[in-house]
């Protein structure tokens, strides 16, 4: 199962993620350079600030009402919700839309599919959830 954020971000596609696992201080330098330069960030920051060992391991969220609504479901993600989508999380989707076309007029080819990969198909990856979501209780109820 893949390491995810409880919006639908693919932890383990995260170049900053990926660069604290492996303890490679250069790829950390590498991630905040590329989250200034997508504005994920407003300034360089250390190695030692992009440590980051999973969305639900960070107390700085983007989208903490989304973490917070997670956390008191007591769910791992959107997708597990049974009131998916709702505004918080379509909310969600508009600004990763934004931020996914921000992206690609700032970045080359190769950073932009990594993050494409690792945040803007949160969509997508979280409707596939929910889908085995509602199948798996389905069955439940049929059994």
């Amino acid at each position: 199962m893949t390491y995810m954020g409880y919006c639908g971000d693919d932890c383990e596609l995260c170049p900053r993620y990926i660069a604290t696992q492996s303890n490679d201080v250069e790829k950390l330098k590498q991630a905040a350079i590329l989250w200034k330069k997508v504005g994920l960030s407003d300034h360089l920051v250390s190695p030692e600030e992009m440590i980051c060992n999973g969305c639900a391991s960070i107390e700085k969220c983007h989208y903490n009402n989304i973490r917070e609504c997670n956390r008191d479901k007591e769910i791992s993600s959107c997708g597990k919700c049974t009131e998916y989508p709702c505004d918080k999380i379509n909310q969600v989707f508009d600004t990763t839309s934004s931020y996914a076309r921000q992206c690609k007029e700032k970045c080359d080819a190769k950073d932009y599919q990594c993050l494409h990969h690792a945040f803007f198909s949160k969509k997508e990856r979280l409707d596939a959830i929910h889908v085995k979501f509602i199948t798996d209780a389905n069955n439940r109820n049929l059994a």
